[in-house]
């Protein structure tokens, strides 16, 4: 019994120290200090746009093509006696220059020939004129007056003998233009870029000698997308460049015309450019060889009434932040027409005089609140 007194009495004894000490606690507890709440308003940087004419170029490349090229051939058969000594590939010559001959005997024979056929037949005809004037005075004597027939008067042997005239001069005119075309003449400034047969060949008309193509007379054929291609001015300016050996020659371009096609294949359309020689260029590279890779470009294209705006502004492909009248963030999809490393040119989404957000913000909301640090005007291009 003593015991269970005891522990009755130090049970209660804990709970008194227990509610005593709390007591304690609560009266004396230390207060937090309150503070207000501080809301920071992110500062950004701006640039302000505006609407411009933008006047950019249009980059292309293309092969030098030759122009003008050809087979040189032989219009008559026979045996190549002679050939000029530059008769190889790369060598030059000018119009109507003689580059080879043929055997010219049986073609003067056939000259002399039909220089015979011919005397023969003027001849018969003036025999058969004294025939028809003889055959006239006859029939006044013995026709009782009545009209003699054109048979009488010998008129279709005075045709006949006429027409064979008129032939045998024909066949003179091509016996004699045979004899001129054994010699083969430059049609044209040339260049050679084959040679298939040469000195001793035997040929028939047609046969190939080379092929020659007009080393002055040059052009490239430049494929542009087809916005570019829809951007092409009516005369824009063309400049033609190439590296040739740690050096850059330019040459001057002009517009011959377009293909008027779409390639399917690269969905590029093709313009084609006549190169003209270069004013101050060696004179190697007066004008550039066919088969050299050039770069274009073309000046004068303009789109009007653009916005620019700069790259490092945009967000994903075509989006930006706008910093609106209310100190508030705006997003906005641009339609872009044209851009390059630094910009992109706006038709539409964006007005003149509008502030861009260039400033990167985490966790961007729209309609949040923003402060603008000292504008920039963009510099024009």
């Amino acid at each position: 019994m003593k015991t269970v007194i005891i522990s009755v009495i130090a049970i209660a004894v804990i709970f008194g120290a227990t509610f005593g000490v709390k007591k304690f606690l609560e009266e004396n507890k230390p207060e937090a200090e309150k503070k207000e709440r501080v809301i920071t308003t992110p500062v950004v940087k701006i640039v302000i746009v505006k609407k411009q004419d933008l006047e950019f170029p249009l980059q292309s490349e293309g092969v030098v093509l030759t122009r003008r090229e050809t087979i040189l051939s032989a219009q008559v058969g026979g045996r190549i006696v002679e050939v000029h000594p530059q008769f190889e590939v790369g060598a030059t010559f000018k119009k109507d220059e003689v580059i080879a001959k043929i055997d010219r005997l049986d073609y003067e024979a056939a000259v002399a020939q039909v220089k015979s056929t011919l005397a023969d037949a003027e001849l018969a005809v003036l025999q058969e004129k004294a025939r028809a004037e003889q055959a006239e005075r006859d029939w006044k004597k013995i026709g009782d007056g009545k009209k003699a027939s054109d048979l009488v008067l010998r008129i279709p042997f005075l045709k006949s003998a006429k027409a064979r005239v008129a032939a045998a001069k024909a066949a003179l005119e091509k016996a004699v233009k045979d004899l001129d075309r054994t010699v083969i003449r430059a049609p044209f400034d040339c260049r050679i870029r084959s040679v298939l047969l040469n000195l001793g060949a035997t040929v028939a008309p047609g046969s190939q000698l080379g092929m020659i193509y007009d080393a002055e007379n040059l052009m490239v054929r430049l494929p542009f997308s087809i916005d570019d291609y829809a951007q092409i001015p009516k005369d824009p300016g063309i400049n033609l460049s190439a590296a040739v050996g740690g050096e850059t020659f330019q040459w001057a371009g002009e517009v011959m015309w377009d293909l008027g096609e779409v390639d399917q294949a690269t969905v590029s359309a093709y313009l084609l450019a006549k190169i003209l020689p270069g004013k101050n260029a060696p004179e190697r590279f007066r004008l550039p060889t066919p088969g050299l890779f050039l770069k274009a470009r073309l000046t004068g294209a303009t789109l009007p009434n653009v916005v620019k705006v700069p790259r490092s502004a945009v967000r994903g492909r075509d989006q930006v932040g706008i910093l609106n009248e209310k100190g508030e963030l705006e997003f906005r999809t641009l339609t872009i027409a044209r851009s390059n490393q630094e910009s992109v040119y706006a038709t539409d989404g964006i007005s003149d005089g509008e502030k861009v957000i260039l400033t990167r913000i985490e966790l961007p909301v729209e309609g949040m609140k923003l402060a603008e640090s000292k504008p920039e005007e963009p510099s024009g291009e």
